[in-house]
């Protein structure tokens, strides 16, 4: 048992303890990406973030098919919208979070002005505030990967020399 033995099995119990509190909505009930020793995170460079995938998701690790048609097909514009703002480095998770409420929800307003339909607008406000709320609590750790993708620290730089 060497100190390096050590030092590895510590860092490998943060990580599963950091995995954890993502699947929790963060520490202390705050997701939000930051470096060691509290400096901000940057832009990492020449970073490609991948095509936004619509409402298709992973959560938990689970994959959501993209046969779970939410019913109305707005709603894709809203999720790549939030898609975009997870993998924007130093993004705020609920800030994105927020515009995609008010983009769900925008939707439902429109349907009401333009067709007039009380109970299509009732269900659209059902299911906007249904994926909402899965966001909500179960976003923390897709919010978390984009931000490691997105984002480097300045002792990554240093550590990849």
């Amino acid at each position: 048992w060497g100190i390096g033995v050590i030092r590895d099995s510590f860092e490998a119990v943060n990580s599963y303890f950091d995995s954890f509190l993502e699947l929790l909505g963060g520490k202390n009930g705050v997701c939000q990406y930051r470096c060691r020793y509290g400096k901000a995170p940057m832009p990492r460079p020449q970073y490609k973030p991948q095509e936004p995938n619509g409402c298709s998701s992973y959560f938990l690790g689970l994959k959501v098919p993209q046969s779970l048609d939410l019913g109305i097909p707005a709603m894709t514009k809203c999720c790549n919208q939030l898609d975009v703002c997870y993998d924007t480095c130093g993004a705020n998770k609920y800030r994105c979070d927020a515009k995609f409420r008010w983009c769900l929800h925008s939707i439902c307003s429109d349907l009401k002005r333009s067709l007039g339909f009380v109970s299509k607008v009732e269900a659209c406000e059902s299911v906007a505030d249904a994926v909402f709320n899965a966001v909500w609590t179960l976003g923390c750790r897709p919010f978390m990967n984009s931000q490691r993708s997105a984002c480097i620290c300045s002792e990554e730089e240093r550590d990849e020399l």
